[in-house]
């Protein structure tokens, strides 16, 4: 009961993660919000299905916390932070206006993520100013990043995962397929430093993936605060899963390393 209840906390809290930038940026639709609530009830139900079982599913490192918690306090900082900077756009909120546009000299310069995201948008045609999306793809790295660096920095300095249990390695990655033992850390720190690898790649890789969503969701994906929300939010999400998700793996092969090195 103990684990359902824990389980059901963790849904509500990842629903309403998923369905706050409808209800903070102004003028949504009430059809907008309710397909938000439909998307936030079937991504809860799969949390609420995974946590609940005691056998493990997909999700990595379920059973060491708090590795599951920083991912989701990563994408609700990013979806709840750029729904403010939109809504701070349209209200004139000086003080966040003055945050979001903080972030432009460290993130836009030539060729990087921000800018390569920028020109590739530069291609539509979007009811979106060139000032407001250059305040949300600069914000969303900025908080992608420094969030990233930082859990990744605890995850690594600290005791995790040995902070609450005994670590199962075989239990907590149910998607790494089981080698030698003497293979398993070689294995596991080259897994890690290709998600690290990848995290680089992911800010260039995922906006080759504009225009589809763009046939796909509707004709001004950049032009609807809610959807570019949403895209600016995968878009700084996904490289900080893989970084993140390379850091412990490293972290884990070194333990795993001196463990079985003879003394």
């Amino acid at each position: 009961m103990t684990q359902f209840a824990g389980a059901l906390i963790r849904a509500f809290i990842l629903g309403i993660v998923i369905v706050s930038p409808a209800f903070i940026l102004p003028d949504i639709p009430n059809v907008a919000r309710e397909l938000s609530l439909i998307i936030a009830a079937i991504i809860a139900a799969f949390a609420l299905f995974e946590y609940a079982s005691k056998n493990p599913g997909f999700v990595d490192f379920r059973f060491a916390p708090p590795y599951n918690r920083f991912r989701v306090a990563i994408l609700a900082a990013l979806a709840i932070g750029l729904s403010l900077v939109v809504r701070a756009s349209v209200s004139g909120n000086a003080e966040i206006l003055a945050l979001a546009d903080g972030t432009i000299p460290f993130t836009l310069s030539p060729n990087s993520p921000v800018e390569f995201a920028l020109r590739t948008i530069a291609g539509f045609e979007t009811a979106s100013s060139p000032e407001l999306l250059t305040r949300i793809f600069s914000s969303a790295f900025a908080i992608g990043v420094m969030l990233t660096l930082l859990m990744s920095s605890l995850l690594w300095l600290f005791k995790w995962p040995f902070g609450r249990a005994e670590f199962n390695l075989w239990v907590n990655l149910p998607t790494f397929t089981p080698a030698e033992i003497g293979l398993t850390g070689r294995r596991l720190r080259r897994d890690g430093w290709l998600n690290i690898l990848l995290a680089g790649a992911l800010f260039y890789l995922v906006p080759f993936a504009f225009p589809i969503v763009q046939a796909l969701l509707g004709p001004d994906l950049f032009g609807n605060p809610h959807s570019l929300i949403w895209v600016a939010t995968i878009w700084a999400f996904l490289p900080a899963l893989a970084f993140i998700r390379g850091t412990c793996l490293i972290k884990i092969s070194r333990i795993l390393s001196k463990a079985i090195t003879p003394k």
